[in-house]
């Protein structure tokens, strides 16, 4: 066999070697919805395979949203010359686990700007990927506060909640367990970083010998309060 044949044949082996990896790297990012809390940090999962062949120097990982660079790493470094402002100061890699397939991005002082899909991207000598999924900011709601206000005719509950996300449900039961909605009003309304402000009254004619339950459930973090009042007027 001719050099030039032995050459030829060793390009071709590469090759095929190179389609067998590349059809063989698949990175795993989240499934389902990723939840984060807001203000918290939360890390963006994403993992990659390694082997024998794996060299940092040639690997290459990007986070981002659509076009929107989140974080790049790439000549064994982070590179955040096109970094997002909105994501300045905020990012980090857990660089001491990429040679164990760790691409995960932390991300600090998370805010309702961060809701959405955010893509792994990453390229080794070992082959290429990327993969989209999402992110999904809550917080929880306090619990409310309370204020009666008595009438000569009617009696006024009012029950507030402020900092929680997203938006919840609101409702009065009686002690029968039915929603006594013709008798309650509830405003939902935004604070100025899109949180939520519950204002939710019930107002009811005297006299008054009832027991009501006041529920508000957040279904994202699977939060539910329970205020159970007991009303004694006469008239």
């Amino acid at each position: 066999m001719s050099w030039k044949s032995q050459v030829t044949e060793s390009i071709f082996v590469f090759l095929l070697f190179l389609k067998a990896c590349n059809a063989e790297f698949e990175i795993s990012v989240p499934r389902e919805p990723q939840l984060a809390i807001l203000g918290q940090y939360v890390v963006l999962g994403c993992s990659f395979p390694v082997g024998k062949f794996w060299d940092l120097d040639r690997t290459l990982i990007t986070w981002q949203r659509g076009l929107e660079v989140i974080h790049s790493f790439y000549h064994g470094q982070d590179q955040l010359d096109r970094q997002s402002h909105h994501y300045a100061n905020r990012t980090s890699l857990y660089h001491s686990q990429i040679e164990r397939g760790n691409a995960s991005l932390r991300l600090e002082r998370t805010n309702l700007g961060d809701n959405g899909e955010y893509t792994c991207s990453v390229s080794t000598v070992l082959g290429n990927q990327k993969k989209t999924f999402q992110l999904k900011l809550a917080a929880f709601f306090p619990e409310p506060r309370q204020v009666f206000t008595v009438s000569p005719s009617a009696v006024e509950l009012l029950l507030t909640s402020q900092g929680g996300y997203p938006q919840p449900s609101v409702q009065w039961l009686d002690d029968r367990g039915d929603d006594v909605i013709n008798d309650t009003v509830t405003h939902l309304s935004e604070d100025t970083l899109g949180r939520y402000i519950v204002l939710s009254r019930l107002t009811l004619q005297k006299p008054v010998n009832k027991t009501f339950t006041f529920v508000l459930k957040n279904k994202d973090l699977d939060q539910e309060i329970r205020r159970e009042i007991i009303l004694h007027l006469g008239k």
